[in-house]
């Protein structure tokens, strides 16, 4: 009997063959393909009749290697991928189970022997779609969906039929010849089909050439798919709602197995599901803004004052941080600095759940990712927003822990609630508002004008149901009376139906720690406008584009004798007494970043005292070594060459909460500073002292565990230290005796370094208890006030 094998040879490269392909093709006289496909097998080929032919003359290849099997030969006609899956094999049976003589004869007749008689074997390979998942990761781990996108074929409206009921099935779809030069609006249509059942940040992947020479993988979401980047030589799989994208840029479906962390399949996004053992929502309110720098973290950081004062166990939660001020936990993780300061507010210690996302831009496109304490990677805005889906399961797992540990929890949220060009993507707002089901206190920043505006606007951006979250507003930062704003209030209070809280005036005589660098700018701009008087103690902070815990300086800010402001031109250094050189999330390039401002050279002239904390200290030293590349393709960097030391950037990074004593060479800064300090240490090098610098002080505990680490360094005459301790100016001791050497300097009085001021939180809790309806805020939040 004749013989024709139907083979399947994969994508493309030899070694992802079968055997038994490699096999059928080796023992075949004639081989018959398309020529493209010929030439990845061409080693194959040597001595072997070939029969090739180009694009759409399929039914032609299949009726020659028909009629050459009918004669008598050995033929293997070969199709990518699998013959099976839009290959060959279908058309083949298709063409023997037409007729005895469905092929002519080399005469054009039909008067060839039966094509029944011709033994078709098919031959199965790796098909594209697998090969493509491979790449990916494990795309098709559940159910999913195979569909070409040619109409050559099958009917467009059927094509779309198809994509609407894959779409609404929440099955993985996985696009075939998804476009060509005659087709470019077939993925856009399909796009907007899947668009209608799921959520933009829907991870989808694409992968060009699977599995050979030129290969190509694309990360994306459903809303933001690079058409440019597709044509017939790729593969698009769109993920399900349960569909994630790692950290390793690995694209993963769960197939629902236990595993303890995703331990089931997930409903669509657009319902999002949250699961906790109550059997009610856990209790919850979240603060949210028509803005950033509306005072969100600040109002957060009262109402868990106000709670914990009743008794009442609360914590802090932000599910997504954007900034560089960060805060390290007593387990070693990593959170944003406002929620440190929350939990303090709590009374309780800083948990990496309270903050499961953290972001710290280290580029003007991209940042750091930090999830859950840890560092996952750096991503460009697109990759990340391929990841959020994996995120949003981090989000909702530790809220789901913090909700079985404390009875109520705060939540804050992130810039506005009406950016309606990030609202696709939202994981940090009225979605955790939905996942926690709970209501929402709109905060408004009158201080920077068109406070009505800003309400009323944000409202109409808003859909009906993001509406129905938001159950009463805050008008913050007021200064003047506030009876001036009634007619405004009742008009707010008609247009959207929502009571008016209160009207919170603006913070006097006590400062909470600030997160975000927004509130940075405005601090530099209202010094702008003032002048240093006479009888104070001038401090500069170099403002670094890429500046980190700013906040490390608060303290400082706070002495009453005490000017401090934050630079960034040459002119600014004269007449200081003090120069500090902040945390930077990207040493090398504010090295530069002081070279072109004209600061360098400036900073090495400076004579009165030079400070580095962190990526400051970094820089003070003669040299910044990069060879892993961990900030850019810079290597080596000249240092201000004021401290002797040299600095290596490390892949892993060192965070600790850590507490040490201070070495001798210390007491040249702080006499009588007292003997130990705590802080914490977030940073990404080791550095090495030269002969002429001395330790700074000695670490005793890290994380809570007993070590013996120097850390800092100071320069022979006392004038110039670093230290990797962000926090070292919260030490009053510390800070007493530092500043009271220069004031001693000055002919200033000194202070004493026992004296004590009242607890911030509390009088910020007080603040808002007088200026809040709490009795209705208490009601909205479903909050009792009798205690627990």
């Amino acid at each position: 009997m004749s013989k024709l094998f139907v083979v399947g040879i994969g994508p493309g490269g030899l070694n992802h063959m079968t055997y038994e392909a490699r096999e059928a093709i080796e023992s075949a006289d004639t081989v018959v393909g398309y020529k493209t496909y010929l030439d990845l097998i061409e080693p194959l080929l040597t001595g072997k009749e070939v029969v090739s032919s180009g694009m759409t003359r399929e039914v032609e290849r299949c009726r020659e290697a028909l009629r050459l099997a009918a004669e008598g030969q050995t033929v293997a006609l070969v199709s990518s991928g699998d013959a099976g899956v839009y290959g060959m094999a279908g058309l083949v049976l298709e063409l023997v189970g037409a007729g005895p003589c469905a092929c002519p004869d080399r005469k054009g007749g039909h008067g060839g022997p039966p094509l029944q008689d011709i033994e078709v074997v098919i031959v199965p390979g790796v098909s594209a779609v697998q090969a493509a998942a491979a790449v990916l990761g494990a795309p098709l781990m559940h159910d999913f969906a195979v569909i070409s996108l040619s109409d050559l074929l099958t009917p467009w409206h059927l094509i779309e039929k198809r994509l609407e009921a894959a779409a609404a099935a929440d099955f993985v779809v996985a696009l075939y010849n998804p476009r060509s030069k005659g087709r470019v609006r077939h993925i856009e249509r399909a796009q907007e089909l899947l668009l209608s059942s799921r959520v933009p940040e829907t991870p989808v992947g694409i992968v060009r050439n699977a599995c050979r020479d030129g290969q190509e993988k694309i990360l994306s979401t459903l809303a933001e798919i690079p058409m440019e980047s597709i044509d017939m030589f790729s593969l698009v799989i769109v993920g399900n709602s349960a569909t994630y994208v790692d950290g390793h840029g690995r694209m993963v479906t769960p197939r629902g197995y236990k595993t303890g962390t995703r331990n089931e399949v997930r409903g669509t996004r657009k319902t999002p599901s949250f699961h906790t053992p109550h059997s009610c929502p856990p209790r919850a309110v979240m603060f949210v803004g028509t803005g950033s720098d509306v005072g969100k973290s600040v109002l957060t950081a009262g109402f868990c004052r106000i709670l914990s004062n009743r008794g009442i166990s609360v914590a802090p939660f932000k599910s997504q941080n954007m900034a560089l001020n960060s805060f390290a936990t007593p387990e070693g993780g990593e959170i944003g600095r406002a929620q440190a300061v929350q939990a303090q507010a709590c009374r309780i210690p800083p948990h990496t759940d309270m903050n499961p996302v953290l972001l710290k831009p280290n580029s003007d496109t991209g940042s750091q990712v930090i999830v859950q304490g840890k560092v996952v990677g750096s991503m460009a805005v697109q990759e990340y927003n391929a990841y959020k889906p994996e995120a949003f399961r981090k989000v909702e797992e530790s809220f789901t822990r913090l909700s079985e540990n404390y009875r109520y929890i705060v939540i804050e949220g992130a810039g506005s609630i009406a950016e309606i060009n990030l609202k696709a993507h939202d994981i940090a707002n009225l979605r955790v508002a939905e996942m926690a089901d709970c209501p929402c206190i709109l905060v408004a920043d009158i201080d920077r004008g068109g406070v009505f505006a800003q309400i009323v606007g944000t409202w109409e951006l808003l859909e009906p149901d993001e509406q129905r979250r938001i159950k009463g507003i805050v008008i913050n930062k007021f200064r003047g009376d506030p009876s001036l704003l009634t007619s405004g209030i009742e008009f707010v209070e008609r247009k959207t139906g929502v009571p008016v809280l209160g009207v919170v005036p603006y913070f006097r005589h006590f400062r909470i720690p600030e997160e975000d660098s927004v509130a940075l700018d405005r601090r530099r701009s209202e010094a702008r406008g003032k002048r240093s008087e006479g009888g104070t103690i001038r401090v500069g902070v170099i403002r670094f584009p890429r500046i980190s815990n700013y906040t490390d300086f608060d303290p400082l800010e706070a002495e009453p004798d005490v000017d401090l402001r934050y630079l960034e031109d040459s002119g600014e250094l004269e007449g200081l007494d003090v120069l500090i050189l902040p945390g930077s999330k990207s040493t090398i390039s504010d090295l530069q970043f002081l070279k072109n401002q004209g600061l360098f050279d400036r900073i090495q002239d400076f004579e009165g005292m030079i400070i580095g904390i962190c990526g400051g200290y970094q820089m003070l030293g003669r040299k910044v070594f990069d060879p892993d590349a961990i900030e850019s393709s810079v290597t080596e960097a000249e240092g201000l060459g004021i401290l002797d030391v040299e600095t290596i950037l490390l892949p892993e990074k060192e965070t600790h909460q850590a507490e040490g004593r201070l070495l001798p060479a210390a007491l040249l800064i702080a006499p009588n500073g007292g003997e130990t300090v705590s802080g914490y240490e977030i940073h990404m090098g080791s550095t090495t002292l030269g002969p002429t610098a001395k330790p700074f002080a000695q670490l005793l505990h890290r994380s809570g565990s007993e070590v013996a680490v120097l850390d800092g360094a100071v320069s022979a005459d006392g004038r110039v230290f670093g230290s990797y301790l962000h926090g070292i100016f919260d030490n009053h001791g510390f800070r007493a005796a530092f500043l009271n050497q220069i004031r001693m300097k000055k002919g200033l009085s000194t202070l004493s370094a026992d004296c004590t001021s009242a607890d911030p939180f509390d009088l910020l809790a007080e603040h808002l208890e007088l200026h809040l309806d709490l009795e209705r805020l208490f009601r909205i939040c479903g909050i009792e006030t009798t205690g627990e």
